[in-house]
C-alpha cells in the first residue's frame, strides 16, 4: 500500500500577490547582484552599476542599464596609455624602430645590442686596465728611462707613459662611438670600422708585446657586423616585397 503525497494547500490571496514594480522576485534567497553593492555595503533599494566608474544607475537588472552592461561595458572599455595603435589602425606598414623591435629580428636585436655593449664595455676597460698598470709599475718605468737617459741609448729605449694614454684614451673613445653607432643606428658602416681597427691593433700588439689585446671587442665587432649587414639586408626586402599584416603579431 503506497501512501499519496499530498502538497499543501495555497491560499488564494497569495496566489494573487504580484510583485512590487522595480524588483526582481528571487524566492527569499539571496541575491548579491540585486541586494549588494559593489563599493562594499548594503542597501534596502536594489542598487546596479553599469559603468566603470561605479556610479550608481537604475535598478532595471534585464534593461539597457543592468548589471550586465557593467560588465560589459567595462570588458570593452580601452586604456588609453596603452602606446600600441587601435585596431581600426591596422594593418600600416612599420617603421624601421617597430620593424626592428618586431619577433621575426630576435636574433639580429640580440646580438646587435650584445655586441655593442661588450664593445663599450671592453673600451672602457681597457682604459681603466692601461692606467692601473703604468700606475703601478711607475717607480720601474723611471728607473729604465733614467738607466736610458744615462747610459746615452736615446729616448726610443725610454717608455712614454703619457704618450700610451693618450693613445689608448683616444682609440677608446673611437670604440665607444663606433658602439654607439651600433647601438643606436644599427650601422654597418661603425661594425666594419670597428672590426678593422681592433684587428690592427691585435696584430700590432702581438707583433710588438707578443699579447693579444681587445679580444673581446674583435669579437663583437665580428658578430655585429654579420647583425647589421642581415637587418639592412631583411629591412630592404620589407620595404620592397613585405605583407604588412604579418608583422603584426602583438
Amino acid at each position: 500500500m503506497q501512501l499519496k503525497v499530498t502538497e499543501p494547500v495555497v491560499p488564494e490571496e497569495e496566489k494573487q500577490e504580484t510583485v512590487p514594480d522595480g524588483t526582481v522576485s528571487n524566492n527569499d534567497y539571496f541575491n548579491p547582484e540585486l541586494e549588494f553593492d559593489y563599493e562594499g555595503g548594503l542597501f534596502d533599494e536594489p542598487r546596479t552599476f553599469d559603468n566603470p566608474m561605479g556610479t550608481p544607475q537604475s535598478s532595471d537588472p534585464n534593461g539597457a542599464g543592468g548589471t550586465n552592461d557593467y560588465y560589459a561595458q567595462s570588458s570593452g572599455s580601452t586604456n588609453n596609455s596603452n602606446p600600441m595603435p587601435g585596431a581600426g589602425e591596422r594593418p600600416r606598414k612599420l617603421s624601421k624602430k617597430e620593424f626592428f623591435d618586431s619577433p621575426r629580428n630576435r636574433r639580429d636585436r640580440d646580438q646587435i645590442i650584445i655586441s655593442s655593449i661588450v664593445v663599450i664595455v671592453t673600451a672602457i676597460f681597457d682604459v681603466i686596465r692601461t692606467d692601473f698598470w703604468l700606475t703601478t709599475l711607475q717607480s720601474q718605468i723611471n728607473f729604465v728611462n733614467n738607466m736610458a737617459e744615462e747610459l746615452g741609448m736615446g729616448s726610443q729605449y725610454q717608455i712614454d707613459t703619457k704618450g700610451i694614454m693618450t693613445t689608448q684614451i683616444t682609440l677608446s673613445v673611437i670604440l665607444v662611438c663606433l658602439g654607439l653607432g651600433i647601438f643606436i643606428l644599427k650601422s654597418r658602416v661603425c661594425a666594419i670600422v670597428g672590426l678593422a681597427i681592433t684587428g690592427i691593433n691585435l696584430i700590432a700588439t702581438l707583433m710588438h708585446f707578443g699579447h693579444f689585446r681587445m679580444y673581446w671587442a674583435l669579437i663583437a665587432f665580428g658578430y655585429a657586423t654579420l647583425a647589421t649587414i642581415s637587418f639592412a639586408s631583411k629591412w630592404k626586402d620589407y620595404e620592397q616585397n613585405g605583407d604588412w599584416k604579418k608583422e603584426w603579431t602583438y
